[in-house]
């Protein structure tokens, strides 16, 4: 009897401890979940925040075949959270080859400030309908904020282009913080109407920007810059997420602790 009653205690022990485990689990994916649900929502609610706006100075310019036009074109943004700044401007000019030719994208003053220098880069393919012209702080000094001139771009109408309308659209740039978090870019194209017309000439198939080669940095004043700019990059390249890390191993280690608790006081029961 007293035997029957000692394995029904012992069955009792391991139901207590299996329990107890299986509810340590359960708390433990139940507040992991939570945890990376709240880092993803306010990483969200960063991102969207920051937006950078590219804008001409002419949403629409008249202009005759054979004539050269000027089109600034303006950056407005208020950097992200904690004071971060605008470090570096990747403008991505996309046009028609076919209807504007001759162009080039020269660097504004909105990047300048603070005692650094602009390091650029443009990269010009035409029969890609593409000019990119890189800009970025050396030193970045905390980047900068603010509405001005990012850049020219000058542009020739073509001898033999038709009358109609034709674009000059700036939606693949890039706009980078001084901090982990990217920032959104709205843009607004600008209209180029050709010899009077107002009926669009068409579209154009652009290749995605990163396939254009790049030329490697020209005008930098800096030739280690490059090598320095991923310092903060994790191995495989990915950028790290402010706070996520450390939080998510530390909370880690603590569960850990707690399970590891559980079991013991299991085994000795």
């Amino acid at each position: 009897m007293n035997h029957e009653m000692d394995a029904a205690d012992e069955h009792w022990v391991d139901s207590s401890t299996i329990d107890r485990r299986d509810l340590v689990g359960i708390a433990i994916a139940v507040v992991l979940a939570c945890f990376l649900s709240v880092v993803s929502i306010a990483g969200t609610a960063a991102a969207i925040d920051q937006v950078a706006i590219v804008s001409p100075d002419q949403s629409t310019v008249e202009a005759a075949p054979g004539e050269t036009i000027e089109i600034d074109v303006a950056l407005r943004s208020q950097g992200g959270h904690g004071g971060e700044g605008v470090e570096a401007v990747t403008l991505v000019a996309q046009y028609h080859p076919d209807y504007l030719e001759r162009i080039s994208v020269d660097q504004g003053s909105w990047l300048e400030g603070n005692g650094t220098e602009i390091g650029t880069t443009e990269t010009i393919a035409h029969e890609r309908g593409t000019a990119i012209l890189e800009q970025r702080r050396e030193p970045a000094a905390g980047g900068t904020t603010g509405t001005g001139t990012i850049a020219t771009v000058t542009v020739r109408i073509a001898e033999d282009a038709p009358a109609g309308t034709t674009t000059i659209s700036f939606g693949e740039s890039e706009v980078d913080l001084t901090g982990d978090w990217p920032v959104a870019v709205v843009d607004e194209s600008a209209t180029v109407a050709i010899d009077g017309g107002n009926e669009s000439l068409g579209s154009f198939d652009h290749p995605s920007p990163d396939e254009t080669d790049r030329k490697s940095a020209g005008s930098s004043p800096g030739d280690d810059s490059a090598g320095s700019e991923n310092e903060t990059a994790d191995a495989d390249g990915s950028e790290p997420v402010p706070g996520f890390t450390g939080g998510v191993a530390i909370l880690a280690v603590l569960l850990m602790a707690l399970y590891l608790a559980t079991v013991r006081d299991g085994r000795h029961d």
